[in-house]
């Protein structure tokens, strides 16, 4: 059984610190991420979208007016507030209804300091310029709260990385000679958002035989190439559901493969090795070097072009990252996509990728970690 941290407040009462220690009394934050990371409301669609919070870290919601009644069912929050008029793509500016409504709510009208984060571009400017109010940005506090996760989190991440290994199972299946690039990558989406019941973004790297050298989009983007005998594909899907991103990548093979094959054996090691380093203190500059190091002189000749990994969350590829720059320490809860990677030009690549929770004895595995705890 694996022994997990305590697990942090809950984001809302992290924010509420924050509004606390700057004084100010809402905080009004435009944009879909923030609904969904603050009221867990996510819809395919949907409208420019707010969330205030409260100095008790309560949240009013404000949709579309058509939205309204389905987020009610559907957002964590003590109420959902229309705005606009009924129908679609007849006002063409529904930002500005959406910002004097939120600038009419009596807790933002009679707030002296607001803080402020806007994924709508201007929409801050615009609630500025009806209020006199002093505003406190209340961006970077949301970044480093978005850095550790909370179980609902993690269960909606590990939702969208069942999905991506259900697509990379779907490649696995079809990978035989005669099936193109295209046809494969197209399976992976329609298994993942079949099983998901509902649409689900889908982002994949799909590459085949020489092709997979390239390394990723847009050097490369799957297209009409048909696989033969012998070939590596590479498949990277990603897929979000209910706001938030799961993310894989693994080599399969077309029938026997042996290069392919060793490559994939050593990342995997690799990616063991990675995985063990994700504890608290550690930075993503430390893993990035140690897995470098290692694909470079494991296999002469090869080379990793791109990053080691990367948080995952609200964003597919969002702090912190493992990269040579950034010296972020990790922290219990952080999750990270551990992606270590190969490429002999002209040849042919290798890539493996999973996800991973950072606790004190290493990284967890996302599903493992979940079924130890259903």
């Amino acid at each position: 059984m694996t022994i997990a941290p305590a697990l942090p407040p809950h984001r809302r009462e992290r924010l509420s610190g924050w509004m606390q220690a700057e004084d100010v009394t809402c905080a009004v934050l435009f944009g879909a991420d923030h609904v969904a990371h603050l009221t867990g409301y996510a819809r395919y669609f949907g409208g420019p979208s707010a969330v205030v919070v409260g100095a008790e870290g309560d949240c009013v919601l404000v949709v579309m007016q058509d939205e309204a009644p389905v987020a009610r069912s559907a957002a964590s929050a003590v109420e959902v507030i229309g705005f606009g008029e009924r129908g679609f793509g007849i006002d063409l500016d529904p930002v500005a209804s959406l910002v004097a409504t939120v600038a009419a709510l009596p807790a933002v009208a009679s707030a002296q300091r607001i803080g402020i984060a806007a994924e709508l571009p201007g929409a801050d400017l615009r609630l500025a310029a009806l209020l006199e109010a002093t505003f406190v940005d209340a961006a970077e506090a949301l970044r480093r709260i978005r850095l550790v996760k909370d179980w609902d989190e993690l269960e909606k991440i590990g939702a969208s990385y069942e999905l991506c290994w259900l697509g990379q199972q779907a490649v696995a299946d079809g990978a035989v000679p005669g099936t193109s690039e295209i046809e494969l990558f197209t399976a992976a989406q329609a298994a993942a958002q079949i099983a998901s019941g509902a649409p689900i973004e889908f982002v994949c790297d799909l590459l085949s035989g020489p092709n997979t050298a390239d390394v990723c989009c847009p050097i490369h983007v799957a297209g009409t190439r048909v696989v033969q005998a012998g070939d590596v594909v590479v498949a990277d899907v990603v897929v979000r559901s209910n706001g938030y991103w799961g993310d894989t990548a693994e080599t399969h093979a077309v029938g026997a493969s042996p290069e392919g094959a060793e490559a994939r054996a050593l990342l995997l090691d690799i990616l063991e090795e990675a995985r063990a380093m994700l504890v608290p203190g550690a930075k993503g500059s430390s893993v990035f070097e140690h897995v470098h190091t290692r694909i470079v002189e494991a296999l002469p000749g090869g080379e990793l072009p791109h990053h080691g990994g990367h948080g995952l969350g609200l964003g597919a590829f969002e702090d912190p990252h493992l990269i040579p720059s950034d010296d972020t320490p990790l922290e219990p809860w952080m999750v990270l996509a551990v992606e270590p990677g190969v490429y002999f030009p002209r040849r042919y690549g290798a890539r493996v990728e999973n996800v991973f929770v950072v606790t004190p004895s290493g990284g967890i595995e996302l599903r493992r970690l979940l079924a130890e705890t259903r």
